[in-house]
């Protein structure tokens, strides 16, 4: 790897999702990244790391690299940081190709052209921040309708070797819970988390959820953290659409017209 690849790793922001999108009359679901020096971009990082394998002459290189960059988020986090740092080369060769003019839409897709979900879809296990065991099934990403009131919070994830892999919005909700499109890995914890009802907010410090204690979490387990206490929102009514923001993510949700709790924490 050059100089110039080296420097460029070092500094790209990384946020991972899933996304689908058509290709070739058939749907498909892959991991994949904001462009960064064009975030209405969406790369597809396996795509990018077959065609930078084919590139070399490679063979098998569709194979070749799911065994080094793999196409879920979930087989990622079992492979541990060698795959994420696989990742952040596969990005960083995008970004590269990019800024010489000629990445292909097929291996960066316009963001309008393909549908996120919950950044881990599946997650091999989740319990809120009381310890309750939540369904894995029931699992929802942006655009979700909540059934109880909201109460934002961050969601720690877990890799290979039992440590802590990143993190990513999060609320509960009846049995399971809500998860944002973007998983970070390296949370700095820097700026505020928002929840926005139209022009009106309430805003707590990310900085809130640093020194918490780490669980033991295997790869695809997450565990929520404990939801800031934001004051009431009184236009935050059934039916309502809100936002939560973080630094890294701006998600929007909606209330369903009948709620579990009567009241917002």
């Amino acid at each position: 790897m050059g100089i110039f690849m080296s420097k460029l790793v070092d500094r790209l922001p990384l946020c991972l999702g899933t996304a689908v999108w058509m290709e070739e009359g058939r749907e498909r679901q892959a991991l994949v990244a904001p462009l960064p020096s064009d975030p209405s971009r969406i790369v597809d990082l396996h795509g990018i790391e077959v065609a930078r394998l084919t590139r070399l002459g490679e063979g098998r290189p569709d194979a070749l690299a799911e065994v080094l960059l793999p196409s879920r988020l979930q087989s990622l986090l079992e492979s541990g940081p060698r795959a994420f740092h696989r990742a952040r080369l596969a990005l960083a060769y995008a970004e590269k190709w990019h800024r010489r003019g000629d990445l292909p839409e097929l291996l960066a897709f316009p963001l309008s052209h393909v549908r996120l979900l919950a950044c881990l879809p599946e997650p091999l296990g989740m319990r809120s921040a009381n310890g309750q065991i939540l369904d894995t099934h029931q699992v929802q990403g942006p655009g979700a309708i909540l059934g109880r009131w909201p109460q934002p919070t961050l969601a720690m994830v877990g890799w290979r070797g039992g440590g802590l892999a990143g993190y990513c919005l999060a609320l509960e909700d009846a049995h399971g819970a809500v998860l944002g499109a973007w998983f970070k890995p390296d949370m700095d914890f820097e700026g505020n988390f928002e929840l926005w009802v139209g022009d009106h907010r309430r805003t707590s410090p990310m900085a809130t959820w640093l020194d918490m204690e780490l669980p033991r979490l295997g790869p695809g387990e997450i565990q929520l953290l404990p939801s800031p206490r934001f004051r009431a929102l009184p236009e935050l009514v059934p039916g309502a659409t809100f936002r939560l923001k973080a630094p890294f993510e701006t998600l929007e949700l909606s209330l369903g017209d009948e709620l579990v709790h009567p009241t917002l924490q």
